[in-house]
């Protein structure tokens, strides 16, 4: 799961990716400039979810309560 996410990273240019020959093989990732881009937006999208955390599990709660009623 986490070496096809990385594929996916490093195939849109978000992360950089760096073999070191050795006895296993070190791999190293780096986040782009691209990828770097990104921290604004995410750490909104983290400020967003703490702050409608409470609200989002009292709709899973109602969600679920509904759900298995039927």
């Amino acid at each position: 799961m986490l070496s096809v996410t990385l594929q996916g990273m490093t195939r849109d240019g978000l992360v950089s990716r760096r073999v070191e020959p050795s006895v296993p093989p070190r791999v190293y990732y780096r986040l782009t400039p691209l990828g770097l881009s990104l921290e604004g937006p995410l750490a909104a999208v983290r400020v967003w979810a703490e702050e409608h955390m409470a609200e989002v599990d009292r709709a899973n709660q109602r969600h679920q309560e509904h759900t298995t009623d039927d």
